[in-house]
């Protein structure tokens, strides 16, 4: 399991990005926070830190979210002197804290692809990022006649369709198996084909309710998946 440690100078800030990441994950990521000095002044503290990732009991890994330049500083000693493995995220704070406590709930999450989670936090801000070394994997192309592909046009009729607590059930699902899944809006072509196991491509999709999803997964157990996603959404994600 990996663990979110988040850092600002200011103790108000440090807490409320925290209880907003923890919603988001519905309470599935260890999340520690830390802000400000000893005496409640704006700043950063070693101890305080230290202390904050004391609380984070058992994880393999730690993602740090900061604000400003100290907050580095003083973040890399307290995890240095703890021995397990982290890394320091550039991503903004708030955005990045949610998606990487989505993706570090998810089955099967590692380090790095929770800080790979957390690097893309500014497309959902529209703001342009370096693309991918790797092409995404085209939806479209076609696969090996033995690979088993299961399709299906799912409707949201939840409130608030797939906004960020329903879009953060709708990937732990998928994450949960092996074949891929990709998810498109059938109301809004204009939008890109998403990986259902990423939080930021489910909510690029911009589905309201009442609108249709296309699922189509491919792979093992293709089939197991659009089921328990058309389940899910069937369910409105719990909503009553």
């Amino acid at each position: 399991m990996i663990g979110i440690l988040i850092v600002s100078h200011s103790p108000e800030v440090a807490q409320g990005v925290k209880v907003l990441a923890e919603q988001m994950a519905g309470g599935r990521t260890p999340i520690a926070a830390a802000g400000g000095a000893h005496d409640g002044s704006l700043g950063t503290s070693v101890d305080l830190i230290a202390a904050a990732i004391a609380t984070l009991h058992g994880v393999e890994g730690i993602l740090a979210l900061v604000d400003l330049g100290s907050a580095v500083m003083s973040a890399e000693m307290a995890l240095e002197a703890t021995g397990t493995p982290y890394l320091i995220s550039g991503a903004p704070l708030v955005e990045g804290a949610v998606l990487a406590a989505v993706e570090a709930g998810c089955p099967g999450a590692d380090l790095a692809g929770v800080a790979a989670a957390a690097a893309r936090a500014l497309e959902a801000k529209g703001v342009a990022v370096p693309p991918p070394t790797t092409p995404p994997a085209d939806a479209s192309a076609g696969t090996p006649r033995d690979t088993p592909v299961v399709e299906a046009t799912i409707t949201v009729t939840n409130k608030v369709g797939l906004h960020m607590r329903p879009a953060s059930e709708f990937v732990r699902t998928a994450a949960r198996f092996p074949c891929s899944i990709h998810v498109r809006n059938l109301d809004r072509p204009e939008r890109p084909v998403g990986d259902a196991r990423s939080i930021l491509d489910v909510m690029k999709l911009g589905v309201l309710s009442g609108q249709r999803v296309h699922v189509r997964a491919e792979g093992q157990e293709a089939r197991a998946a659009v089921a328990a996603l058309a389940a899910l959404v069937a369910d409105n994600f719990g909503e009553e």
